[in-house]
């Protein structure tokens, strides 16, 4: 028997035979707690669980407890499995040197001393300090624990609230080039034509603009219009919620994948076990980049340069937005178009009027 372990851990020891009855020890950390003896084993064990429920009722909550609640709220309120399963992840990352200790010893300098930690922690993978909108993005995260814990009582005020971000974040991914992007799509319509379907789910996500977790999470139903619509029903944001046309060179490849399925499979092959892989098709984006001959971008990148080109194409900005599951165009134009897209496709159509021979 143990409680958590962002506590001092409790164990129950025995029972071991005492003067012709039985007691148990509870260890509390470093402490041992001989409980007085009792006429049976059982009678005994009774007794200590009594003890460990009233020696934990006794101590404070803390974060490491705090978070593990949090996680099971926002389950309950029905977030997806990447939020419940990833933030407390975050959480406990940002709380780390403090998971052990009580949450009404959170102050605002204390959250703050966490967050510069964080800041200047070099990254596992580089050895540099995490990215900007890394760290601010696990700030985001616990404001909103701190929010929970005013609202769920733990706390009057939040101590989060007035800490601010530091640095800039950069806007929007790496983008390829147009000559670029058209040798990346070479080689993936190659390979798709070959029957890999890591390089259809790739192409969706350049020639659809669709989130990695919106490719995978297709069934085989979502195919509609003998192949010429894919519904989306259930996404991150009420926007994403849309029906979005499957280009005619993407059609037979989707086609091919729903054959002999039944309309609840998923459309592209998930994990062992079934489950859907959103790490699946950014793998693919990538290797399709190194086999192309072109810079290796992201999955996300390949939704930007959707953003992007439709612009460039004279696309209004809601309508892009609109079919990338946005709430509104500045989302799409800061964050995911390449800068001056915009301005490009108003110069071109300017110019295409004024080369109009007059009637």
């Amino acid at each position: 028997m143990s409680g958590s372990t962002d506590q001092p851990r409790i164990r129950v020891l025995g029972p071991y035979p005492s003067r012709k009855q039985h007691r148990c020890v509870i260890c509390h950390g470093h402490r041992k707690i001989y409980l007085s003896p009792e006429k049976t084993p059982e009678r005994a064990i009774a007794v200590a669980e009594r003890f460990v429920a009233e020696l934990t009722a006794s101590q404070p909550l803390t974060i490491g407890q705090a978070i593990e609640r949090y996680a099971e709220h926002l389950r309950q309120k029905g977030n997806k499995p990447a939020s419940y399963e990833g933030t407390p992840l975050r959480l406990r990352l940002f709380f780390a040197p403090a998971l052990g200790q009580a949450v009404h010893m959170l102050t605002e300098r204390r959250c703050a001393a966490l967050y510069e930690r964080l800041r200047e922690k070099p990254s596992q993978r580089s050895g540099k300090p995490v990215a900007v909108a890394t760290h601010q993005a696990y700030l985001a995260d616990a404001r909103s624990f701190g929010r929970w814990l005013v609202e769920a009582k733990h706390l009057r005020i939040s101590p989060l609230e007035k800490i601010k971000g530091i640095g800039r974040r950069h806007r929007g991914k790496p983008q390829l080039r147009l000559d670029e992007a058209r040798r990346w799509l070479r080689v993936a319509e190659e390979l798709a034509t070959e029957g890999e379907a890591g390089a259809m789910a790739a192409m969706v996500a350049l020639l659809m603009g669709l989130r990695c977790s919106e490719i995978v999470a297709r069934v085989v139903r979502d195919l509609d219009d003998n192949g010429r619509l894919l519904w989306i029903p259930d996404s991150k944001t009420d926007a994403g919620k849309r029906t979005v046309k499957i280009p005619a060179n993407l059609q037979p490849h989707l086609q091919s994948l729903a054959r002999n399925k039944l309309p609840t499979a998923y459309l592209f092959p998930g994990k062992f076990g079934g489950e859907p892989d959103r790490a699946w098709p950014r793998k693919w984006v990538k290797r399709i980049c190194k086999l192309a001959k072109v810079p290796v971008v992201c999955a996300h990148s390949m939704r930007g340069l959707h953003a992007t080109l439709a612009i460039e194409a004279g696309t209004s900005p809601d309508v892009v937005a609109r079919s990338l599951g946005h709430e509104s165009a500045s989302m799409t134009l800061s964050a995911y178009a390449a800068p001056g897209s915009a301005e490009s496709a108003t110069a071109s159509r300017v110019q295409d009027l004024l080369s109009r021979s007059p009637s």
